[in-house]
């Protein structure tokens, strides 16, 4: 895409993008609480912000000005890693793409059914599963309509966002008695340290994950190699203060008017979410306040995340490494809309197993899970992506570059692999679906450059692909001698 016919969007816009995408708000990280308890919960969100959201966000902000196009980890692993890395991570966040916008849906009808309920209509299974599907065929829609609008929506949303939490943040500390409330018990009785931490960095990175979903679509911004890693670098502070403040105060409030009621904070049914921690803390007028917030907080991650994995689908697509069909766009708006269409039906499909699922177990974090599991492909083979250029090109030109000794800055991008992995492993009964759907990448491989159309639309991308790829790191050059 020509300079001309890309999107002017500020910083501040693309800031805004990531942090709804990251954050939502903060909306549910209650699952985290009732896992883990309050104690890990705090432990978590204090070292995350140093071993995963700074490395996440800064390596997501290099690799952005290394490679401005659109395809985000995808392209990266490829240009740095070679093509079978390429398609591993590509294919991986196509699984993903397929589950997490479900996982937002599901979530947004968690909060939006609770004005349902006030009005005496009963969320039944088919009317749950109706109102997710309503909501991606919404945000579908937007996608088409391209990245200047969700820009725009995003920045409004997460202003408003951010009201009933400081609200709550204020009435939690001006009443709490003991601060220790808001750290006890440190754990549940039933599971380790070990295991409580494990599944707690699990949740809790899928939590400080999608720094590089605005990178999906940096293609369609106007000097996107500069303005993609400042938006980046600005988020990544907000989001870490933001979790810890929004959340702890209120469950240490809440523990001494309800003793106990650590245990209870998630987003299954009966669960204490931030609408019922709201309602206990200020009345109805907060508890509202909740209810509006977690469900623009939610659709507009979903809208996100929409519009991430169907830039990815499409430049996987386009590369020859998927179905062509995914590589068409709108010839209007230049979206990538046979991916959104498609990837939108088969989360409704997904939708309908949350509605009908039994027992418990939030669907929500079975999504979060399995997600976060496959997702570990992609991420870890950004980082080695990003550890391969500085060693390869230590001296490489770049619109942004972390200002870390290159050794230094390796060590440091290795924290997050080892984190990653242990998590992962740390709970292998869920994640291990996850682990199972990712390997699926190698007969996925076999298929598309063999086998899919005689493995002739593999090659004729291949070489255009090439050509492109030569004119973007002139143009790169160019504007960087400038």
């Amino acid at each position: 895409m020509s300079e001309d016919k890309k999107k002017k969007i500020p910083v501040i816009g693309v800031a805004m993008m990531v942090c709804v995408t990251v954050a939502g708000g903060g909306f549910g990280i209650e699952d985290l609480v009732g896992g883990v308890g309050p104690g890990v919960t705090m432990l978590v969100f204090c070292v995350l912000p140093f071993i995963w959201s700074l490395p996440f966000g800064l390596s997501s902000a290099e690799l952005s000005a290394a490679y401005p196009e659109n395809g985000g980890m995808y392209v990266w692993a490829k240009n740095g890693l070679g093509e079978k890395c390429g398609f591993a991570s590509g294919w991986a966040y196509t699984i993903a793409g397929f589950i997490e916008p479900a996982t937002f849906a599901v979530l947004t009808t968690n909060y939006l059914q609770v004005m349902f309920e006030l009005v005496g209509v009963k969320v039944t299974p088919i009317i749950f599963w109706l109102v997710c599907a309503v909501l991606i065929a919404i945000f579908a829609v937007i996608n088409i309509l391209g990245i200047k609008v969700i820009s725009n929506m995003a920045t409004v949303i997460t202003v408003l966002c951010f009201i009933p939490f400081i609200v709550m943040v204020i009435v939690a500390l001006m009443h709490i008695e003991n601060p220790v409330s808001m750290v006890t018990p440190f754990k549940p009785d039933d599971i380790s340290f070990l295991q409580a931490a494990g599944n707690g960095l699990l949740i809790g990175i899928w939590f400080n994950t999608g720094y590089e979903t605005i990178s999906t679509a940096s293609g369609e911004i106007q000097h996107g190699e500069k303005v993609v890693p400042k938006g980046i670098i600005l988020a990544i502070p907000i989001i870490s203060i933001m979790y810890m403040l929004w959340v702890v105060p209120a469950v240490g409030r809440l523990n001494e008017i309800i003793p106990g009621s650590w245990a209870d904070w998630g987003t299954h049914t009966g669960g204490i979410t931030f609408v019922q921690a709201g309602e206990i803390l200020g009345g109805a007028p907060l508890k509202w306040g909740f209810v509006a917030a977690g469900s623009l907080a939610s659709m507009m991650i979903l809208c996100e995340y929409i519009m991430a994995y169907a830039h990815v689908m499409s430049s996987f697509s386009r590369k020859g490494s998927f179905f062509k069909i995914f590589s068409k766009e709108s010839k209007k708006y230049g979206t990538p809309a046979a991916a959104i269409v498609i990837l939108s039906i088969v989360s409704i499909g997904l939708c309908l197993w949350a509605a009908y699922s039994q027992g418990e177990e939030s669907p929500f974090q079975v999504f979060v899970e399995i997600a976060t599991a496959i997702y570990a492909i992609p991420i870890i083979l950004m980082f080695i992506a990003n550890i391969k250029m500085r060693i390869k090109e230590p001296d490489k030109k770049l619109a942004y570059k972390v200002k870390m000794p290159n050794k230094l800055y390796i060590a440091y991008l290795c924290i997050p692999i080892i984190i990653y992995v242990y998590s992962v492993l740390s709970d292998i009964a869920v994640s291990g679906i996850g682990v199972a759907l990712g390997l699926t990448a190698i007969p996925g491989y076999i298929f598309f450059k063999k086998i899919y159309r005689k493995g002739e639309y593999w090659k004729e991308m291949v070489a255009e692909n090439e050509r492109f790829e030569k004119e973007l790191e002139a143009e790169l050059e160019k504007e960087l001698s400038e």
